[in-house]
C-alpha cells in the first residue's frame, strides 16, 4: 500500500452525521479479501492515520435516503460488543433483516445509470464510509483499506452519490438483450373440483373476480383435476372443450438402463390451451361456469385427487408455450425443463381442498395423522422426491408455484412447502373461500418485481455470517461465467441467489463476532441485484456502520428489539425445521424449553440479574431476575411465539404449522411480528373508531366488536345481536380492514365471525390467557379494568375460559423472572413494538442531514 498523506484524505461520514457516537476518528480492522462464513484470517492491515478535515455545508434532502437505508437493512443494533465471548454471553440477538423491496417513495434512493466502483482486492463497493484521496483520485476500501482508482466516469468525486448516502441504486442495460415485461406473464390456474358444491361455487366466483383484476395482456391456461387432469381449450367462446390426461400420468419413468419419457396426448399448447386474457375472457368465464362438483358422499380428504400429475402437466405446457413458437418442447422427463424466454415469466396458481390421493406424489392418509412421523416412510420418501424434482425443474425454468389450500382437510404442507419455496411462490391455507378476495389474490400474483435475484454480504474483519434465512437458494458457483453472474464482482462465500424478488419478502442474516474487533467501527455491506420486470439490471447497495463497545448496557439499551424479535423468531423456526418439530410434538416441546432458557439467560444478563442479593443469603437460591422495561416487549413476543400456532398447540395440525413456518421465514418485519404477537383492535362506541388494546383474553368481552390481526390472517368478531349487513358498524369494519391490508402483499385472509360461531375458538386461542393471574395483575395488564365499578368486576371474570396454559406472568416466573413492575402499562410496551410504527420507531438513531465526504485539499 502506498503511503498516504493525512491532508489528502477525505473523511467518511462521521459520527456526528450518522449518530453513532462522539469520536471523529475511526480505525477499523479489516482483511485483504473476504473469505466468507468459514473465514481464514490473516493479519489485519492497520488503517492509515488521518486527521480531522473541514466539511462543506450540509447537503439537505437526504433524510429519506437514510430512512430507506435502515428500511432495507435493519440492524439489531448500531452497536456491537468487541469480544466474541462477551457477545455470546449476553445472548442478545445479533444480525440484520434485509428487505429488498420496502415501501419506499420514488425519490427515496439515488438512481445511477452506471456500474458501481468495486474494490480490486475484496470486491466490496465504494460507499459513504470510504475515505477518498482527492489528489490521487483514489478511494480506500472501508473493508480491506485497499487503494482503488476511481473509474466510474465522475469528474468530481464530490458529486458521487455513493459517497454521500448509505443506499444507492444502479441501473444498467440487460446483458441478455431480452426485455422483461411483466404484462406478458403466463398464468396456469389449477383447480381441484373435488370440493363440495357450495365451496366450488365460491371458488368459481373468486376466480372470475381474479380474472377481472389481472392485466389484459397476461396469458392464461386453465386446468382442473380430480381423478384425471382436464386441460381446457380457450379458443372457443361458445363451446367448452378439454383434453384429458390420466391421473396416473408420470412425467418420467426411470429404469436402470435408460430414462423413458411419457408424452402428453396432445401437441399444440400454444394454439389451443394458452391465450391472452383480453382475447379469452369470455371463454374462460364459460369454462369456469361449467365446472361441477363430483357429488359424492366421501370425505374431502378421501376424494381421488391427482395433484402431482396436474402440476406436472401444467409445467410441461408452460415449458412448451413459453418457447415462442420455437417448435415442440423437449420431453418433461429430461433433466432440465426448457427455460422460458425472459420476456415471458410464468406462474402456477394451484387451488386445492385436500392432499394428493392418486397418481405420483400421493401418500397414505395415515401418514397425515401421525404426530411422531410418517406411517409409511417409503411412500413419503417417494412423494418427497417427486415434488423436489418438480421444484428444481420449475425453479430452473422460472416458473413460480403459488398454492392456496382451502377447507378442513390437510394438504400435506410439509410435502408441498418446498415446491412453493424453491420456485419463489407462496403456500397459504384458509378455512373457506370467502376469506379470499379477487383483488387480494391478484395483488399476490403480481407481487414479483424481478427475477434472477442475487444477494451478497461483505463484513469487516472479525464479523462473520452464521446463517442466511429466507426465500433464497445456494449460489451455483459453476455458473459464474453466465451473463447474469458476470454482473457480480468477486462474490463472497455468503453470496446466494433469490428465486424472485417480490414485495413483502425479507431475508434474515445472523452475525457473530468470530474474532475480537480492534477498531472503533465495524462495517456491513449488502449487495442486492436482479433483472427488473420494467427492464434493465438493477443493483441495490446498502452499507451500514456499527460502533464497537465493551459495555453490555450500551448494547442492550441501543438494541432495536423489534428487529431482534424477528431475527430470534426466524432462528427458532429454523431450529424447528431442523429437529422435525413440525410433525414431532416432543421435539416442539423441547424447543419451547430452549426458548425459555434463552430468555432466562438474556434477562439475567441484560437485566442485571437479581435486584436483591446480599452476602448473608449465599446459601439460599438466588431470587428471580427483574425484567427491565425495555425487554418486556421482546420477552412477551417470545412467550407468544412458543405458545402460538407455529410452535405451540394452537394449530391443530402439522399442515398449519408447516404453512406458517414457510410464510414466516420469508415475511418482512411487520408481518413477521404480527404472526408471532397478533394485534387486537376494539371498536369503541364512544369514539366510533377502532383502537388497539392488549391482546389478552380479558379484552374479548361479550357483545364487543373486535378485530385480531395475525399477519397472515385477520379475524373479525361481532356480538350475537349484530347483523353486519344491516347495521352501520359493517362499513366501519370493512373500512378498517382496508386500512390494515393497505399495501400488504400477499393480502391476509379475512375470517368474519359472530360471537356464537364455533370458529371463535380460533380467535380466542391466539389471545394471551390471564385466567391464572391475580386481579391486581390483570388490572396491570389491562388498565381498562380499573374503570369498572366494584360490582362489575366479578362479571369481567366470568367470560374467561378455564385453562391449564400458563399466563405470561406464570411463564416468566417459571423461568425465574420477575415480570411485575416491569411496565406500569402494557400498552406502552406494545406500542413500542407496534407494527404500524415499526419502521419509524427504531432504536437506531436517525441520522441528521448527510454531508458530502469530499472537500477541497
Amino acid at each position: 500500500m502506498l503511503p498516504v498523506s493525512q491532508q489528502d484524505l477525505i473523511e467518511p461520514l462521521g459520527p456526528d452525521v450518522l449518530g453513532n457516537g462522539n469520536h471523529r476518528t475511526a480505525g477499523v480492522s479489516s482483511e485483504s479479501q473476504r473469505r466468507g462464513i468459514h473465514t481464514h484470517y490473516s493479519a489485519p492491515i492497520p488503517p492509515p492515520p488521518f486527521s480531522q478535515v473541514r466539511r462543506p455545508a450540509p447537503t439537505h434532502g437526504h433524510e429519506d435516503v437514510v430512512s430507506a437505508a435502515t428500511s432495507i437493512v435493519s440492524l439489531t443494533s448500531n452497536t456491537v460488543l468487541r469480544t466474541r465471548r462477551a457477545l455470546s454471553k449476553a445472548a442478545v440477538p445479533f444480525g440484520a433483516l434485509i428487505t429488498p423491496l420496502p415501501d419506499l417513495t420514488a425519490q427515496s434512493l439515488p438512481l445511477l445509470q452506471r456500474s458501481p466502483a468495486a474494490c480490486s482486492a475484496c470486491g466490496a463497493y465504494m460507499n459513504a464510509h470510504c475515505k477518498v484521496l482527492m489528489k490521487e483520485d483514489k478511494w480506500l476500501c472501508s473493508f480491506c483499506h485497499q487503494q482503488n482508482a476511481v473509474d466510474i466516469g465522475v469528474q468530481d468525486l464530490r458529486s458521487a452519490a455513493e459517497l454521500r448516502v448509505e443506499a444507492v441504486d444502479y441501473i444498467q442495460q440487460d446483458m441478455t438483450g431480452q426485455p422483461v415485461n411483466q404484462t406478458a406473464e403466463t398464468l396456469a390456474i389449477l383447480v381441484d373440483t373435488t370440493a363440495a358444491a357450495s365451496e366450488l361455487q365460491a371458488a368459481k366466483t373468486l376466480l372470475k373476480q381474479l380474472l377481472q383484476q389481472l392485466p389484459r395482456a397476461w396469458r392464461l391456461m386453465l386446468l382442473t383435476f380430480s381423478s384425471a387432469v382436464s386441460v381446457y381449450q380457450l379458443g372457443h367462446n361458445d363451446l367448452v372443450t378439454a383434453d384429458v390426461v390420466s391421473g396416473e400420468w408420470q412425467p418420467a419413468v426411470t429404469s436402470s438402463k435408460q430414462q423413458q419419457h411419457a408424452a402428453l396426448p396432445f401437441h399444440h399448447p400454444e394454439a389451443l390451451h394458452v391465450a391472452s386474457l383480453h382475447s379469452c375472457q369470455g371463454a374462460a368465464e364459460n369454462i369456469i361456469d361449467s365446472w361441477r362438483s363430483l357429488g359424492t358422499t366421501r370425505a374431502s380428504r378421501e376424494q381421488p385427487r391427482c395433484l402431482g400429475s396436474a402440476l406436472a402437466v401444467a409445467l410441461q405446457l408452460l415449458a412448451a408455450s413459453t418457447q415462442g413458437g420455437a417448435g415442440k418442447a423437449d420431453s418433461y422427463g429430461s433433466d432440465s425443463l426448457p427455460v422460458p424466454q425472459a420476456c415471458r415469466p410464468s406462474r402456477v396458481l394451484l387451488v386445492t381442498t385436500g392432499p394428493a390421493t392418486k397418481g405420483p406424489g400421493r401418500v397414505p392418509l395415515s401418514n397425515l395423522d401421525r404426530g411422531q412421523g410418517p406411517d409409511d416412510p417409503q411412500a413419503a420418501k417417494q412423494a418427497e422426491q417427486f415434488f423436489v424434482r418438480l421444484a428444481e425443474q420449475a425453479g430452473r425454468a422460472g416458473v413460480a408455484v403459488d398454492i392456496v389450500a382451502v377447507g378442513q382437510a390437510a394438504v400435506n404442507a410439509p410435502l408441498l412447502g418446498p415446491l412453493a419455496q424453491k420456485t419463489g411462490g407462496l403456500i397459504s391455507t384458509h378455512q373457506r373461500f370467502d376469506e379470499l378476495s379477487g383483488a387480494g389474490l391478484a395483488s399476490a400474483l403480481m407481487r414479483r418485481q424481478g427475477i434472477e435475484g442475487f444477494l451478497d454480504i461483505h463484513t469487516s474483519t472479525g464479523l462473520g455470517v452464521t446463517h442466511v434465512t429466507g426465500p433464497i437458494t445456494p449460489l451455483d458457483r459453476t455458473n459464474l461465467s453466465s451473463n447474469s453472474m458476470q454482473r457480480h464482482n468477486k462474490p463472497t462465500m455468503n453470496a446466494c441467489e433469490m428465486v424472485s424478488v417480490e414485495t413483502g419478502q425479507a431475508v434474515a442474516v445472523g452475525l457473530e463476532v468470530s474474532r475480537d474487533l480492534q477498531g472503533d467501527y465495524a462495517f456491513l455491506q449488502v449487495v442486492l441485484s436482479w433483472r427488473s420486470l420494467q427492464g434493465g439490471w438493477l443493483q441495490r447497495v446498502v452499507s451500514r456502520r456499527m460502533s464497537t463497545t465493551g459495555s453490555l448496557q450500551s448494547l442492550t439499551t441501543g438494541t432495536n428489539w423489534s428487529t431482534a424479535a424477528v431475527l430470534a423468531g426466524k432462528h427458532w423456526l429454523r431450529q424447528a425445521q431442523a429437529c422435525g418439530a413440525v410433525q414431532n410434538r416432543r421435539a416442539a416441546q423441547h424447543l419451547r424449553k430452549q426458548i425459555g432458557q434463552h430468555v432466562s439467560q438474556l434477562v439475567s444478563q441484560a437485566g442485571g440479574g437479581p435486584s436483591t442479593w446480599g452476602p448473608l443469603t449465599w446459601l439460599a437460591p438466588p431470587p428471580p431476575a427483574v425484567l427491565p422495561p425495555y425487554l418486556h416487549s421482546f420477552v412477551q413476543v417470545m412467550y407468544q411465539l412458543q405458545r402460538g400456532p407455529m410452535l405451540g398447540d394452537v394449530a391443530g395440525h402439522a399442515d398449519e404449522r408447516a404453512l406458517l413456518h414457510a410464510r414466516f421465514l420469508a415475511a418482512s418485519s411487520p408481518a413477521a411480528l404480527l404472526m408471532m404477537a397478533p394485534a387486537l383492535y376494539f371498536f369503541s362506541p364512544a369514539t366510533a373508531a377502532f383502537q388497539q388494546v392488549p391482546a389478552l383474553d380479558l379484552a374479548l368481552r361479550p357483545g364487543d366488536t373486535v378485530v385480531l390481526d395475525c399477519g397472515n390472517q385477520i379475524f373479525t368478531r361481532t356480538g350475537p345481536a349484530i347483523e353486519p349487513e344491516a347495521t352501520s358498524i359493517h362499513p366501519k369494519i370493512e373500512a378498517f380492514l382496508g386500512q390494515l391490508m393497505h399495501n400488504r402483499v400477499p393480502a391476509p385472509g379475512v375470517l368474519r365471525l359472530h360471537q356464537d360461531s364455533p370458529d371463535v375458538r380460533y380467535l380466542a386461542t391466539r389471545l394471551m390467557p390471564t385466567y391464572g393471574d391475580s386481579p391486581e395483575e390483570q388490572q396491570q395488564q389491562y388498565p381498562a379494568l380499573l374503570n369498572l365499578r366494584p360490582e362489575q368486576a366479578p362479571a369481567s371474570q366470568q367470560h374467561l375460559l378455564p385453562t391449564d396454559e400458563p399466563s405470561f406472568n406464570q411463564w416468566a416466573r417459571s423461568l425465574r423472572i420477575n415480570p411485575t413492575g416491569a411496565v406500569d402499562n402494557i400498552m406502552e410496551a406494545m406500542q413500542s413494538m407496534s407494527v404500524t410504527n415499526e419502521l419509524n420507531r427504531s432504536s437506531e438513531d436517525k441520522p441528521k442531514d448527510l454531508q458530502c465526504n469530499a472537500v477541497e485539499v
